[in-house]
């Protein structure tokens, strides 16, 4: 048999358009089917096939501009008791958390992200295990639980959550809360509409591994122009990396020579992101440390060098009788 839970929350929309306390079923009824689908979908993401969640509407109205109780229902089915009685108990978010992570509660969450993003993408996300570090500038960043940036990432989650807003929209209609025991447990106003857009969503890049090694490198060819990309080769593959390195950069404009097969030994960084739901990788030269001759000419010379030391330290003196 399934296990159920109930999480009931009360839903307010607010502004001079509803002085009546009144509101067109037109505005109303998509709001609370995208509320449905905000949390089919983040039930989904969070828990997989361990549960389903449902959003009923009680029969009871409060006070207020324009107030509906809702109920979050979720079953836990049935195939899954054995792990409820047991240690995985914990890995079952129920629907309270849910809420937790969208945001309907306790002020953080996907939504409170959201707005300390601004519209923006993430610089980058960096995931370490449970936990997340959400870059928004190469100086600021957040740690937050991985199972938010999951919600981030989930295009219905993100649309939905936009909808479920949606009757700021109207004129008049200015403000939308969360209430859980009679207590306002998220309030939002109609001027930040723009924070909860999920067009950002498709540009927003996920960094996979960030790691910075020392390396020698080939050079197999080398430009000036777009942004200083040569193509190098470390013994395994070819790729293109781009020169940060200012200093070595100076040195060429002062008529350092190079050429193809020189080798130079340098401070790798190789970034590998997903973006758009294609895997980029991304190399950079951050600092050059030696600039060497071709190996092969440089085993030559070695070769030559030793042939030469040989004639030169040995010998013996020879007489025919």
């Amino acid at each position: 048999m399934e296990k159920s839970n109930h999480q009931q929350f009360h839903v307010v929309f607010d502004g001079p358009a509803l002085v009546e306390h009144r509101m067109d079923v037109r505005d109303l009824a998509p709001a609370l089917i995208a509320m449905a689908d905000l949390f089919t979908a983040a039930n989904k993401e969070i828990n997989g096939e361990a549960s389903s969640i449902r959003v009923h509407v009680n029969a009871s109205f409060k006070a207020g501009s324009f107030g509906i109780d809702l109920v979050a229902t979720q079953h836990l089915l049935a195939h899954i008791r054995d792990i409820l009685s047991g240690l995985g108990a914990n890995a079952i978010c129920n629907g309270y958390t849910i809420m937790t992570m969208v945001g309907f509660i306790g002020g953080g969450g996907l939504i409170d992200l959201l707005r300390r993003l601004k519209g923006r993408r993430p610089v980058k996300v960096q995931r370490n295990g449970r936990l997340t570090t959400v870059h928004f500038s190469e100086a600021e960043s957040i740690e937050i639980d991985s199972r938010i940036m999951k919600l981030y990432y989930n295009g219905i989650v993100r649309t939905s959550l936009e909808k479920v807003v949606s009757p700021l929209e109207r004129e008049g209609i200015t403000d939308f809360a969360i209430m859980v025991d009679d207590k306002v447990t998220l309030a939002f106003h109609d001027d930040e509409l723009g924070l909860l857009s999920a067009a950002t969503l498709e540009t927003a890049a996920e960094v996979v591994s960030d790691t910075t090694s020392h390396k020698m490198l080939q050079i197999e060819s080398l430009t000036f122009k777009d942004g200083n990309k040569w193509r190098v080769h470390d013994g395994v593959a070819t790729f293109r990396a781009s020169i940060e390195d200012k200093e070595f950069l100076r040195k060429i404009d002062a008529g350092e020579r190079f050429g193809k097969g020189d080798v130079l030994m340098v401070n790798l960084r190789q970034v590998q992101s997903v973006d758009g739901g294609r895997l980029n990788n991304e190399s950079m030269i951050l600092k050059v440390l030696e600039h060497r001759e071709p190996l092969q000419q440089h085993a030559h010379d070695q070769a030559h060098a030793g042939v030469e030391r040989a004639h030169s330290t040995s010998g013996a003196d020879l007489e025919v009788a």
